[in-house]
C-alpha cells in the first residue's frame, strides 16, 4: 500500500470513529461574537447546517446577547426561534441574581422553555460577585430544577467558585474554558474538580499536554463535557482532542456527548 492510501485508510478510519461517538456539543453560539473580529456569525437559519457537519449531532445553543446586550435580550432572542431548534438541539438562557425582580424572561422567574436545558451567568461583565449570598436563590431553583450551571472560567474567581460549589453540592457547575486557554489556570482548577466532584469542565479550549488523560484518571471521564464554541472555533479542534487522548473507547464516549446528554436528561420544567 502506497503512503498516500495508508493515510486516505487512516483518515477514513478516524472519519467513521468521530461519527460512532456521536458528539454533543456544549458550546454553539447564534449572534455577533464580542471580541472576535475575524469570526463570521453563527445565523439561526443556518444552526441546523453547523449542527449536522464535523460530526455534532446536537448540543446546547447560546446567544451572544446574553452577554452583550443584556440577559433578558438573549433569551428573547433564543426564546423566538425554540421552535425551529433541529432535532436533539437545546437551549441555554442567561441567569442573573433573583433580586431584585427584574423584567423580561429569566432563569426562576415563571416557566421555563420546554428546550431550555441550562443556564450560563456572566458575573463579572453583569458586575455581581458569584456569592451565595448573591446568587443562592438561583442556585436553589438551579438544583430544584436539576439545571446545570455554565460559568466562562474567565468571568469567575476561583475562591468564589469553591465556595458556591460547596455550598450547594448537588448544583452541576460546568466550567467553560472560554474565552482564554485553560492552561493557564490549570492548577486552581484541578484543585477545584478534587475537592468538589459536582465540577465539570468543557473542552473547547482545554489546552495541556495530556491534560484530558490526568483528568479521566485522577478524576473520571465522567467530569469532562465536549463543546466547540463554535464558530469562534472549529469544532475539529476538540474532536481531535478526544479522538487522539490515550484513554478507552468507552471513555471517549462519555466525554463526547454521553455525559452532557446524561446531565440534561435529568432537567424537571
Amino acid at each position: 500500500m502506497t503512503v498516500e492510501a495508508t493515510i486516505r485508510q487512516m483518515a477514513q478510519t478516524r472519519r467513521e470513529f468521530a461519527g460512532k461517538l456521536r458528539f454533543f456539543d456544549a458550546g454553539i453560539w447564534l449572534g455577533r461574537p464580542e471580541g472576535f473580529p475575524l469570526a463570521r456569525p453563527l445565523p439561526p437559519e443556518e444552526l441546523a447546517s453547523a449542527i449536522g457537519r464535523d460530526f455534532v449531532t446536537g448540543g446546547l445553543v447560546s446567544h451572544w446577547r446574553g452577554k452583550t446586550a443584556s440577559a433578558q435580550d438573549g433569551n428573547l432572542a433564543l426564546q423566538a426561534i425554540l421552535a425551529d431548534f433541529p432535532e436533539d438541539t437545546y437551549a441555554v438562557w442567561t441567569g442573573l441574581p433573583l433580586y431584585p425582580v427584574e423584567p423580561g424572561p429569566l432563569p426562576g422567574q415563571g416557566d421555563l422553555p420546554e428546550k431550555v436545558c441550562g443556564v450560563r451567568v456572566f458575573p463579572k461583565s453583569h458586575n455581581y460577585p458569584l456569592a451565595g449570598w448573591v446568587v443562592g436563590s438561583l442556585c436553589n431553583w438551579l438544583v430544584e430544577h436539576r439545571l446545570p450551571l455554565f460559568i466562562w472560567h474567565v468571568e469567575l474567581d476561583w475562591s468564589s467558585l469553591h465556595a458556591l460549589a460547596g455550598e450547594f453540592p448537588e448544583l452541576h457547575i460546568v466550567v467553560e474554558t472560554q474565552t482564554q486557554k485553560i492552561l493557564y489556570h490549570s492548577r486552581p482548577l484541578f484543585a477545584l474538580m478534587q475537592q468538589c466532584g459536582n465540577v465539570l469542565v468543557e473542552l473547547s479550549n482545554f489546552i495541556g499536554p495530556r491534560f484530558i488523560e490526568y483528568s479521566v484518571r485522577e478524576f473520571g471521564a465522567e467530569r469532562l463535557i465536549f463543546g466547540s464554541f463554535q464558530p469562534m472555533n472549529d469544532p475539529l479542534v476538540p474532536i481531535g482532542m478526544v479522538i487522539d487522548a490515550e484513554i478507552s473507547d468507552s471513555e471517549k464516549f462519555l466525554i463526547a456527548g454521553g455525559n452532557l446528554r446524561e446531565l440534561i436528561s435529568k432537567v424537571r420544567p
